[in-house]
């Protein structure tokens, strides 16, 4: 698919799935690297982590607090679905076995400008503040633990075909 197709394609995708199998296809183009078999959580955990994974297992959690600030912030899907596009980027990344954030945050920025097209919104969130995108998202990211986490059903379905 051409840059102009990717990024129709992530402006219209819907559901973590479908951006996820954007995520794996842009990273083996550009860093010829592959990984199945991840699971995406949706936690409760502080604003000033967007998500994470630990090293060595098979789960990326998700800040679900931010995720409905963005949404809540912004009516456009193709905005919303950068944002999750350049946050499951960085954590695959991260479960590719990169550790350093400063080298993620720059190979995110790559791997978007080649993906979806140079100064693309994805690739500026993976390097600039996200207040620069969500004005707002500082009025309305206080914490909030409830201590919740909520595992996403279908996620990386692709390596995973049978479980339904």
């Amino acid at each position: 698919m051409t840059v102009v197709g990717n990024r129709r394609a992530l402006s219209s995708a819907e559901g973590f799935d479908s951006i996820f199998e954007m995520v794996k296809a842009a990273t083996e183009r550009t860093l010829g690297m592959h990984r199945a078999g991840l699971t995406l959580v949706l936690g409760d955990i502080p604003n000033s982590v967007g998500a994470y994974h630990e090293m060595g297992s098979n789960a990326i959690v998700m800040n679900r607090n931010l995720l409905r600030i963005v949404e809540s912030l912004s009516s456009a899907r193709a905005k919303r679905n950068s944002y999750v596009f350049m946050i499951l980027l960085h954590e695959y990344l991260h479960s590719l076995g990169f550790a350093s954030d400063r080298k993620v945050r720059a190979l995110t920025k790559q791997i978007a400008d080649e993906f979806l097209g140079r100064r693309h919104m994805a690739a500026e969130m993976a390097v600039r503040p996200l207040d620069q995108f969500f004005p707002d998202l500082g009025k309305l990211a206080a914490f909030r633990d409830k201590g919740e986490y909520q595992t996403v059903r279908k996620f990386d379905s692709s390596s995973t075909p049978y479980i339904g």
